[in-house]
């Protein structure tokens, strides 16, 4: 039996990025790879500060620019999974909630014009601190707004498209930055997505 494939396409949160120390060794894509075992591959592909269709002053960020180049990277993915919207609600980027929308719906369209891919997931992101203005200058009040609104517009733009779906606020938590999981978290997230995709991957 060949082994399936998942790649983990997402931002600084899918990397494991720390920020006390850089990066967390028990990421939520190494608990999920550790917990599927040799029937599945697991992949990572993440980027800080990646959006779905923002441009940012740092090139290679842009999602939507770059996720055909990474999906060449492979020769079939069963699983391609998309965890992204905490950097396409900074300040300078989605205004509103269908800003939000439109650029997953526009990234998901980008990533089905390849025959590589069998399935979606999309994971929408974790909540914001209420108090994220005062953590980092890149986000405002209306950015935890957008946080707060985001999985029912992930859900609604995932049905549409006929992806999977799942909210990572249901086990995740930001931590002291008010941004990116805690360790806790990563391993919360691992344990459910391995659940979830055990189903998907019906083995």
């Amino acid at each position: 039996m060949m082994a399936y494939n998942i790649v983990l396409f997402g931002d600084s949160n899918t990397y494991g990025y720390n920020p006390i120390n850089g990066r967390f060794k028990n990421r939520y894509s190494v608990v999920l790879k550790n917990l599927l075992g040799e029937e599945f591959n697991v992949f990572e592909e993440g980027q800080v500060g990646r959006t779905t269709i923002y441009q940012d002053e740092r090139p290679g960020l842009c999602g939507i620019d770059d996720v055909l180049n990474i999906v060449s990277k492979y020769q079939n993915i069963n699983l391609f999974v998309i965890m992204l919207g905490t950097n396409d609600i900074k300040i300078k980027n989605a205004k509103t909630i269908y800003d939000v929308k439109y650029g997953l719906n526009s990234l998901i369209n980008k990533i089905n014009t390849s025959d590589k891919i069998d399935e979606i997931l999309i994971i929408s992101p974790i909540l914001l601190s209420k108090d994220i203005e005062n953590l980092d200058k890149e986000y405002n009040y209306n950015s935890y707004i957008l946080s707060k609104q985001s999985a029912v517009a992930y859900e609604e733009v995932a049905i549409k498209n006929n992806c999977y779906f799942y909210d990572a606020k249901n086990v995740a938590k930001h931590g002291i930055d008010g941004e990116h999981m805690t360790e806790d978290s990563h391993i919360a997230l691992g344990n459910a997505l391995a659940d979830f995709i055990r189903q998907i991957g019906r083995i």
